[in-house]
């Protein structure tokens, strides 16, 4: 969303970009879910970037340890398998699809499903010092996941 303000004569314009945004907007923890990210938002890490980009995800349950411990991680850290690639959808922009969360990471149905934990990074990423796309504070992107409702 973008804003005008008027100061002394001159225009200052201002963008907020959205650094993550998904389809549906509400995800549940059964149905498909695009993840889409601006790499012009967060910390920038693949602002500009050329080349491959590859998804490090998982997921924050309810029988997870601590507040942000990934369980059910797909994909080793570093990995360029074909699965794992994300799909560039326009300028610092890419996209991922998983066609159901609870059956995609494998994980049964007492299990509470609280969050899509994510980043989006270059391929031939061995350690922490490549480019990733993090939050400003260089912490792990994620999505709420919405509740099942029992009928």
């Amino acid at each position: 969303m973008c804003s005008y303000s008027w100061i002394s004569l001159t225009v200052i314009h201002s963008c907020r970009t959205k650094l993550i945004e998904t389809e549906p907007g509400m995800v549940s923890d059964t149905g498909r879910v695009v993840i889409i990210v601006d790499a012009e938002a967060g910390n920038k890490g693949l602002s500009d970037f050329n080349g491959p980009v590859f998804v490090h995800t998982g997921l924050i349950t309810d029988s997870s340890e601590y507040p942000n411990e990934w369980r059910y991680v797909k994909f080793k850290w570093g990995s360029m398998e074909e699965r794992a690639g994300a799909i560039e959808i326009g300028k610092n922009k890419w996209a991922y699809t998983i066609p159901d969360i609870r059956s995609f990471f494998g994980v049964s149905k007492d299990e509470k499903i609280l969050k899509l934990a994510f980043l989006f990074r270059e391929r031939n990423c061995i350690d922490t010092f490549c480019s990733v796309l993090w939050n400003v504070d260089k912490s792990d992107l994620s999505i709420d996941i919405a509740g099942r409702q029992m009928l």
